[in-house]
């Protein structure tokens, strides 16, 4: 390859992704301005029998671009109830991490990885290249802890290849307990001066207070590895 080739190579991938973040950020911004939980709860209220194929088929797609997961998951629990809007959101879940693990692994891996191979730290490069057996645990905890970005975690494990199918259970497993404490939210969110309702934000306190907890327990067992 000659070096007019290989510049031209160099110039089309950096149009290439300049153009996909200006796609990215136009749907980012669109996605975030129309579905507002209003507008989640009304599409779901009218949408009948097909209310639970629409909600998955939401989560599959919408946290690809950025979209804040809580804003989903509170009015299942209105519409669904706690138990099926558990179900619901754990397989739209399902599908989701496997469609962005696969989207960062295929499309941002590569790019990434240049950059960190000529920009980096020996530190920075043995946590991108070789991530030691102990990230499973973390992004175990990370999904414990309702306030960490769910989308950022996906992107993350996908970049880094983490292990794929203990990811994939790790993450529903680590979700479970935040999705049923938002959801149980959602159920309750008509009359916040119920009891359920403030057992539903002392469950999202307590739950963070612990993993954060953890976190600490679990770093500093592993902080050598």
């Amino acid at each position: 390859m000659t070096d007019a080739t290989k510049k031209q190579t160099k110039w089309i991938k950096i149009l290439t992704a300049i153009l996909l973040a200006a796609i990215f950020f136009v749907a980012f911004k669109y996605i975030k301005d129309y579905f507002t939980e209003e507008r989640i709860q009304s599409i779901l209220n009218d949408a009948g029998l097909w209310a639970p194929a629409i909600y998955i088929l939401l989560w599959a797609t919408l946290p690809i671009f950025l979209f804040p997961v809580p804003l989903l998951v509170v009015p299942s629990g209105y519409i669904f109830g706690t138990t099926m809007g558990v179900v619901y959101t754990l397989i739209g879940c399902a599908v989701n991490i496997v469609i962005m693990y696969y989207l960062a692994a295929k499309l941002a891996r590569k790019p990434i990885s240049e950059l960190v191979e000529k920009k980096s730290n020996d530190k920075i490069k043995k946590i991108f290249f070789h991530p030691s057996g102990t990230s499973q645990g973390v992004f175990f905890i990370f999904r414990l802890i309702p306030l960490v970005s769910y989308n950022l975690i996906n992107y993350m494990a996908g970049i880094l290849q983490i292990q794929f199918l203990p990811y994939f259970v790790l993450s529903l497993v680590g979700i479970t307990p935040g999705i049923f404490a938002f959801i149980y939210l959602g159920e309750q969110i008509h009359d916040p001066s119920t009891p359920e309702f403030k057992l539903a934000i002392f469950f999202l306190l307590l739950l963070t207070a612990l993993s954060l907890i953890l976190l600490k327990i679990y770093n500093k067992r592993h902080r050598n590895d």
